[in-house]
C-alpha cells in the first residue's frame, strides 16, 4: 500500500530567519584586530573582526538558523556607503562569532562600525 506525502500547513512552514543583522560598534582593538560590539537574540554580542581570510566562524546557535555549516558559503553585506557584499565560507562553528576578511575588516575598520547583513548563499 502506497502512502502519500502529507501537505505542510502553511502556518507550520519554517519562521526561522534566512538573514542575521547586526549593528556593530568597534568596541576594542586587539592584537589581531578588532571586536565589534551588537545585540542578537536580546542580549550583548562581542564578534572579532581580522584580516587574515580565513572566512566566517559561526556560533551553533547562527549555524542553524541560516541552515549553514562548516565549509558553506555565506553572503556578508556591509551597508556602509556604497554596499560591500562578499561571499565567504563558513570556516568553523565556535563559541563566539569572528569575520576573517580584509575587505571587511577594513570596510567597518575605517567607519568604526556599521549594519552587517548576512545570508546563505
Amino acid at each position: 500500500m502506497k502512502t502519500r506525502a502529507r501537505k505542510k500547513n502553511p502556518s507550520q512552514a519554517r519562521t526561522e530567519p534566512d538573514e542575521l543583522v547586526f549593528v556593530i560598534d568597534v568596541s576594542a582593538l586587539t592584537k589581531e584586530g578588532f571586536v565589534g560590539s551588537s545585540k542578537y537574540a536580546g542580549r550583548q554580542l562581542d564578534v572579532k573582526f581580522d584580516d587574515s581570510g580565513e572566512g566566517v566562524f559561526l556560533t551553533a546557535d547562527m549555524a542553524a538558523r541560516l541552515h549553514v555549516r562548516k565549509g558553506s558559503r555565506v553572503v556578508l553585506v556591509i551597508e556602509e556607503g556604497p554596499d560591500l557584499v562578499m561571499e565567504l565560507p563558513v570556516a568553523g562553528i565556535r563559541s563566539s562569532p569572528k569575520v576573517s576578511d580584509p575587505k571587511a575588516y577594513h570596510a567597518l575598520g575605517s567607519e568604526g562600525g556599521g549594519v552587517v547583513r548576512l545570508r546563505r548563499a
